[in-house]
């Protein structure tokens, strides 16, 4: 018998949220489906009303926190007007993400951390090239293109010993130099 299109929201969504919650506490492998539903307060048979495997439900938790990392991203674009703004604006949405994906980091096989970290970038993609065209970068190359590189970049910067080294003012003026570099 086939398996009946379930809408989103209620319960589907409560599963979701007490997963999300769940894998960033404990990670991925030492979470259940028992420890989810015990949680969420109903039946392993109700999880799989709404899923067919637990891999399914972890690549929801993946798109969701990639939904919501991205609407914050995105709604704090709009209020800036300077690099400067967009430094201090971000790094709070940065370091809130960063202490979730570490908690994650830990249980999770670096395969997946890839993965997460990919997503992450294309995730943010959209957002910077909005930017770039909202800001009149004028620059030869494609916007598009000029997004990949100021996220990757970006990317490569704040992951390093180096970065990490830094104190806040350094770090922040490390980031508008490499912007800078790019976008100018």
């Amino acid at each position: 018998m086939a398996r009946k299109a379930v809408l989103e929201g209620g319960r589907r969504d409560e599963i979701i949220v007490t997963a999300m919650k769940l894998f960033f506490e404990h990670g991925y492998e030492a979470t259940s489906v028992r420890m989810i539903m015990n949680e969420v307060g109903g039946e392993i048979g109700m999880f799989y009303h709404y899923f067919k495997s637990k891999d399914m439900l972890f690549d929801m938790v993946v798109e969701r926190f990639f939904k919501e990392y991205r609407g914050k991203f995105e709604t704090a674009l709009l209020t800036c007007n300077t690099r400067e703004e967009l430094v201090k604006i971000l790094t709070p949405i940065y370091e809130k993400s960063m202490e979730d994906f570490g908690k994650l980091k830990g249980n999770i096989h670096w395969t997946v951390q890839a993965a997460m970290h990919e997503g992450t970038l294309l995730a943010l993609k959209p957002a910077i090239q909005l930017l770039i065209e909202k800001w009149g970068v004028d620059n030869s190359t494609d916007s598009e293109i000029l997004a990949g590189q100021v996220l990757y970049g970006l990317s490569a910067t704040i992951h390093s010993e180096a970065f990490i080294k830094m104190d806040p003012k350094g770090k922040e003026s490390c980031i508008l130099d490499f912007i800078g570099r790019i976008l100018d």
